[in-house]
């Protein structure tokens, strides 16, 4: 479980940390196991940090309900969210689009921004919903607004960011096929309908929530162990 010592969440809670020992993070992840991992390797860096934990699967609608509920009952209101979960399952090189961009002078951009080169086999989750779409987005979404008794009409706004990609691609997303069932793209597909999803929240929530948007590559840039 001591992967997590290299991921984002990690690093951005040791920079928080670092900006101020007094806040009160409560970090969620999927399982029970891997967020006390996660609250130890915090706390070894940081012994003297209020961390407490939340488990949560963002691909699961009643996981999310489940948190947000507790979540409500343990805090009266979230200063900082940072929506960070992601999934890109079982992910295959496309070397045939790799050769056909290099006949036609694109490699360097396929390579650049992973276009028609990274593609995933996506399946349907309990919930009947496609796996990547769900964690990726549709769960944030729904968490989004069962905390907005927290995050909202309060003096001080809260701020919320929502981690994208810059693999974040409008040719991956269909409106028709907003799911990406019927494509090998799911992940860029989930992080452009990301994109376009923060807009709206933005226009909805901002006048109470400050909202920020972070495509991976800037987000990464926080801290040296980010990566």
């Amino acid at each position: 479980m001591r992967r997590v010592l290299g991921g984002v969440g990690l690093a951005l809670c040791r920079r928080l940390l670092e900006e101020d020992g007094r806040i009160h993070l409560c970090v969620a992840c999927r399982n029970a196991l891997k967020a006390e991992a996660t609250r130890d390797a915090i706390l070894e860096l940081h012994p003297a940090a209020q961390v407490s934990t939340v488990e949560v699967d963002l691909g699961s609608l009643a996981s999310v309900l489940r948190a947000a509920k507790e979540l409500r009952c343990r805090f009266q209101r979230l200063d900082f969210v940072y929506l960070n979960a992601g999934i890109m399952p079982n992910p295959h090189v496309n070397f045939k689009a790799l050769w056909k961009g290099l006949l036609t002078g694109k490699l360097l951009h396929m390579l650049t921004t992973a276009e028609g080169v990274m593609t995933q086999t996506d399946r349907l989750n309990g919930d009947g919903l496609q796996e990547v779409f769900a964690t990726n987005l549709f769960g944030h979404f729904i968490l989004i607004r069962q905390l907005e008794s927290l995050l909202c009409g309060n003096e001080k706004p809260s701020r919320l960011i929502w981690t994208s990609s810059s693999n974040a691609r409008e040719s991956a997303f269909s409106l028709s096929d907003y799911q990406h069932a019927k494509g090998q793209e799911s992940y860029s597909s989930s992080k452009y309908a990301t994109d376009l999803t923060s807009v709206v929240l933005n226009r909805k929530l901002n006048k109470q929530v400050m909202m920020g948007f972070v495509h991976l590559k800037r987000l990464m840039n926080l801290h040296p162990d980010a990566v």
